[in-house]
């Protein structure tokens, strides 16, 4: 979706209205069919033949029910026509951000770039709301360099882990690591149980000197360290 291209919709859905309703009644049924605003010409296409009078008196009577706060006037949007709906700009707005942000997590300067000129000021509040009632959702930075991202479903994080995981793996191929060895040390790591478990403070230290503690025992050239206070010293001869 290129700059600037939220996509309307070609065909509206056909509204059910019955032989003997009237104008009004029937635009509302239209206008709440649709996903979104309309044109006249499509609104008076949508509406029963014997109720498809002039354009110039169906833009009065849409007039006369924007005025009564029954229906909203939009901003013209790639046709010459004012256009209309049921719905207050909030609702349309949210519509065209979720729209906007189906394909892919987008940053705020992306969006405002794919929204209609008449959008780009009033987005940010709307979409902060989106986020607060979890219909939409705020994705960390990918880099210091870039702002918060937002889309359709919430951050995954393998896709923040695979750039750690490329620089860590190339670090230590540069050490004489194979890919593969690291991929297998990797997995191994993951798979212990102790990954999980936060260690206690001292912990490591303590558990280094056990090692090497029990290292040095099975190898028969170690020797304990002499000259302990509890080491008892052997008789000296006399003189």
């Amino acid at each position: 979706m290129s700059e600037s291209e939220v996509v309307e919709q070609t065909e509206q859905p056909v509204a059910a209205i019955a032989p003997d309703t009237d104008v009004v009644t029937a635009i509302r049924t239209v206008l709440e069919t649709s996903a979104e605003p309309l044109t006249l010409s499509k609104i008076r296409s949508a509406l029963p033949a014997h109720l498809r009078s002039s354009p110039e008196n169906l833009t009065e009577v849409l007039r006369r029910q924007v005025a009564a706060n029954v229906f909203v006037q939009y901003p013209k949007y790639r046709s010459p026509q004012d256009r209309f709906w049921d719905r207050p700009m909030p609702v349309h707005l949210a519509a065209l951000l979720r729209q906007v942000l189906a394909e892919k997590p987008l940053g705020m300067s992306e969006i405002r770039r794919k929204l209609p000129d008449y959008a780009k000021t009033l987005a940010e509040p709307i979409l902060e709301e989106q986020v607060a009632k979890g219909f939409l959702h705020r994705h960390p930075p990918l880099s210091s360099r870039t702002g918060p991202r937002f889309g359709v479903q919430s951050p995954q994080a393998r896709e923040y882990l695979r750039p750690e995981l490329v620089k860590v793996f190339q670090r230590l191929e540069q050490l004489g690591f194979s890919e593969a060895q690291l991929r297998e040390g990797a997995m191994e790591l993951l798979n212990e149980a102790e990954w999980s478990e936060p260690a206690l403070p001292g912990e490591p230290e303590a558990r280094a000197r056990e090692l090497t503690e029990a290292g040095g025992q099975d190898n028969p050239t170690w020797q304990p360290q002499r000259g302990g206070d509890d080491e008892e010293t052997p008789p000296q001869p006399q003189p």
